[in-house]
């Protein structure tokens, strides 16, 4: 049994030493291999904007922090509402599942610096609508250039519960 497969081993050498060589030159005769594509990391804080279900906007700050792989997402919008969401980066799609009274779903398409989403959730009857994620500078956090100071308060998103003690936070 060893015999043979010392001879099958050796065999599959000798071809694939024969195989390998040829006229062209090495550098021709196999492609080179491309570097991994390295994913976009979609980690930091956002500026969110989108429209509710009745077709008022809304605005608030999403933060996004990577978790072993996952991405934890908390959402915190008018009046303070938080909620929490856990997502999976897939190419350039960050779909994320949360609880906002009712289970619901957004996709993220990662755009050149923003993230471009459509979200549903349970009551609806299938609608998708839209958010997109525009990164914030240090400078947009400070209370004094608050994204809101400057525009009236706008009407926020079906109201997410706070998660509950204990969970991961961000």
């Amino acid at each position: 049994m060893v015999r043979m497969l010392l001879t099958a081993a050796a065999l599959m050498a000798a071809l694939g030493g024969t195989a390998a060589s040829s006229d062209k030159p090495p550098s021709q005769a196999q492609p080179p291999t491309p570097a991994p594509i390295k994913k976009a990391d979609p980690s930091g804080i956002y500026l969110c904007e989108g429209v509710n279900p009745d077709g008022h906007k809304y605005r608030g700050i999403v933060q996004i922090a990577a978790v072993r792989g996952t991405y934890l997402v908390r959402w915190t919008l008018a009046d303070d509402v938080e909620v929490t969401g856990v997502g999976i980066l897939n190419d350039d799609r960050l779909s994320v599942s949360y609880f906002g009274g009712t289970p619901a779903v957004v996709v993220y398409k990662i755009v050149a610096d923003k993230l471009v989403g459509e979200w549903t959730m349970g009551g609806t009857e299938g609608a998708v609508y839209a958010e997109t994620l525009t990164p914030m500078s240090e400078g947009m956090l400070k209370p004094s250039q608050s994204p809101d100071a400057a525009q009236p308060p706008l009407n926020r998103r079906p109201r997410r519960p706070t998660p509950l003690p204990g969970n991961t936070s961000i």
